[in-house]
């Protein structure tokens, strides 16, 4: 392939997307140059400018999970062919149904210098489970009815009853369960919140409001010394930024990429691209408690009014694949039809509005927010469906914290959201649509859907499990409470000298710095 040259109106976005980085990690990237390759790893937050806490019980975006991978570690964790492997934990063990055994691994040490003992273990699952911690995933450790730790490198979870995800809830995923110091937390209190402690390869340095975050290298790391000393983690907040960043040589990997741009980067031999199946939804929130979306016949016939595979095309140039439910393809039971419900049918649509006791122009906002891809789901779902039908949808764009603030507080009718990051059936359904679920904003209480979650959640046998939580998914698909979108691809960026990048679909990021390798 021909070398890439630049036009004037190239080379001048190249000195723009430069601009968009923050002014200190502007000038930390352009002093690299006097600096070895294997000192400094500039690894940016693409697509987000907000980051409201580095403390992992009560980590709720993306963006900070992204630095808690760095800083934390859980008792397991998943290896590159998505297994469950040990982490804090030298080894783990099913006592009996009910009774979860772990060994932990001898000499770790927190970043402050403290021993790992099970008093810290127990500590950071009991503080997820505290209501005054006010833990988004405090659900996910509810089926837990006792920690024992007979000594001081052994910790016992007993369970109410036997419960499939709990060794998934307990890896180092956007869990909440990364373990945190008991002497640390409760001498710092709401402080640990922007001056984390951890057992993980960084220590945070460094942390600027919009700007972005310094790490630096923890020498006492249990797995190694990492490699790059230094980590700075610049806050970009357009993906187009961040690839303009990185062509420009401001970093040298990028936490996800635009989608428009992949088909062409694929081919760039100066780009190295990173592409995965992704584990999340994209979906349109119905807000269950206001009108019309308290009328399941609405929501049924907006479900129907618009063409999931020409957004796949539209939005992510199809850098995706069309919602069949609301779990990914990945952990979904395979070889299932696509549901008449989730299918583009406008006389359908139009013969379920007819049902509704609220008429086609009742007034409706749809909230939309961040990157420019996110808002292309809300316009082009506005379009079609207002064409189909006739509705009067509005868009309400909004900042990713606002919106989030509204959808948590019920001050919201419907919004573009989305799921990622999880790998079992029970953090889709039960935690967007149960009744004590994290994300259950859409007001959904439904006690048939809920025994088959409870039943899910039991059952060991992975298949068995595949098709209780399909057919609960049937059945909330009948409600329809919220409207399953598409899957997108994941991706990262990275500069083709950087070697060591594994690609995890979950949106993996900061886990993978301490292995990572320049030239």
């Amino acid at each position: 392939m021909s070398p890439i040259t630049f036009n004037r109106r190239q080379a001048l976005s190249l000195v723009a997307a430069a601009a968009t980085l923050p002014m200190s990690f502007r000038a930390q990237a352009q002093s690299t140059t006097s600096q070895s390759s294997a000192s400094l790893l500039r690894a940016a937050i693409t697509g987000y400018t907000v980051i409201n806490t580095f403390d992992p019980a009560k980590v709720t975006q993306l963006p900070e999970s992204y630095v808690v991978w760095a800083v934390f570690n859980a008792l397991v964790k998943f290896n590159e062919k998505m297994e469950i492997v040990p982490d804090l934990a030298e080894s783990y063990s099913f006592i009996n149904p009910t009774t979860l055994e772990f060994k932990l691994r001898k000499g770790v040490k927190f970043h402050d210098g403290s021993e790992l003992t099970s008093d810290d273990v127990k500590f950071s699952l009991e503080r997820v489970l505290d209501e005054k911690t006010a833990s988004p995933n405090r659900a996910k450790l509810s089926s837990i009815k006792t920690i024992e730790t007979p000594d001081a490198h052994t910790v016992r979870i007993i369970t109410h009853a036997p419960f499939a995800p709990l060794l998934t809830y307990l890896a180092n995923t956007r869990t909440g369960t990364q373990i945190v110091p008991r002497k640390a937390v409760e001498r710092l209190g709401d402080k640990f919140d922007f001056n984390p402690v951890g057992t993980g390869a960084y220590v945070l340095k460094e942390w600027k409001t919009g700007s972005g975050v310094k790490l630096e290298a923890f020498p006492d790391y249990f797995d190694g010394a990492p490699t790059f000393q230094t980590v700075s983690m610049p806050l970009i907040g357009e993906e187009s930024s961040g690839l303009t960043a990185l062509q420009g040589g401001q970093i040298d990997l990028t936490s996800t990429a635009p989608f428009a741009s992949i088909p062409n980067l694929v081919k760039d031999p100066k780009i190295k691209v990173y592409k995965q199946t992704g584990l999340n939804v994209r979906y349109i929130g119905l807000n269950g408690r206001k009108a019309p979306f308290d009328d399941p016949h609405f929501r049924r016939a907006l479900a129907m009014a618009f063409d999931r595979q020409a957004m796949v095309r539209s939005v992510v140039f199809g850098e995706g694949s069309p919602a069949t439910g609301l779990l990914p393809p990945a952990i979904a039971k395979p070889g299932q039809p696509v549901p008449p419900s989730l299918t583009f049918n406008p006389a359908a649509a139009k013969a379920e509005l007819a049902k509704a006791k609220y008429p086609a122009d009742t007034e409706i906002k749809l909230l939309i927010w961040g990157p420019t891809w996110w808002r292309k789901i809300g316009e082009f779902f506005v379009i079609q469906v207002n064409q189909v039908l006739g509705t009067k949808i509005q868009i309400e764009a909004g900042e990713s914290n606002a919106v989030f603030s509204r959808l948590r507080s019920g001050d919201y009718q419907a919004a573009v959201w989305g799921w990622l990051g999880f790998i079992d059936a029970d953090e889709y359904l039960g935690d967007l649509l149960g009744k004590d679920g994290s994300r259950n904003f859409h007001g959904y209480n439904n006690p048939a859907f809920e025994a088959l979650l409870e039943k899910g959640r039991s059952e060991v046998d992975p298949a068995v499990r595949r098709d209780v939580y399909r057919e609960a998914e049937l059945l909330m698909l009948e409600d329809m409470p919220l409207i399953p979108c598409f899957n997108s691809n994941v991706h990262n960026l990275s500069v083709p000298a950087l070697k060591g990048f594994t690609q995890l679909p979950y949106s993996n990021y900061g886990d993978q710095f301490a292995k990572l390798q320049l030239g």
